[in-house]
């Protein structure tokens, strides 16, 4: 894994770890905010032919598991 693989998969836990916390707001503002940027990070991943880097699964995964919970 080269460092900027490594950089960008610990940026994915990062932004993954702020939607946790923020998670904590009761009224759900905080996370679907977090995940809104997120996605729009996946666009920018996909524009950049990025998105089949492990940080980008990551945070597809994430989001994956958001959206089926709030369901």
């Amino acid at each position: 894994m080269t460092p900027h693989e490594v950089e960008q998969i610990a940026t994915a836990f990062a932004a993954i770890m702020d939607a946790a916390l923020s998670s904590l707001d009761p009224s759900g503002a905080a996370l679907r905010g977090v995940g809104w940027h997120l996605r729009e990070g996946l666009k920018l991943a996909e524009q950049m032919d990025a998105v089949d880097s492990d940080a980008a699964k990551i945070v597809h995964h994430f989001l994956q598991n958001i959206e089926s919970e709030s369901e």
